[in-house]
């Protein structure tokens, strides 16, 4: 296989992914939870995918990695709220540390804490 292609399908990480997120605590804020579902993404990216990681990311052309939401697509509300918008998904984070990942393609809720 040749070097930065994904060792793994997408939808094998993306699960993965989920998986681990699942097993995490609930963190006490919106921010947290941003931080939290960042570090599990990067984890498993960093040991799934075969892609390194590149600051920032690729723009508009996807290298076959999964990164986090970019500052400039994440909306912090008033509420404490925080939405984040990924290549794929709507990122729905509670001011309590609740996420819901939503397919933007589908509208399928693929993850809920």
């Amino acid at each position: 296989m040749p070097e930065g292609e994904p060792r793994h399908p997408i939808r094998a990480r993306l699960a993965e992914f989920y998986r681990r997120l699942a097993l995490l605590p609930l963190a006490p804020s919106a921010k947290s939870a941003l931080d939290q579902l960042c570090a599990t993404l990067d984890a498993v990216e960093d040991e799934l995918s075969g892609v390194v990681k590149q600051s920032p990311p690729p723009f508009r052309v996807s290298d076959g990695r999964m990164y986090c939401p970019s500052e400039d697509h994440v909306v912090r509300r008033p509420d404490g709220s925080i939405l984040a918008m990924a290549r794929g998904h709507r990122i729905e984070i509670g001011a309590n540390g609740s996420i819901r990942i939503v397919n933007k393609a589908t509208l399928r809720v693929e993850f809920e804490q």
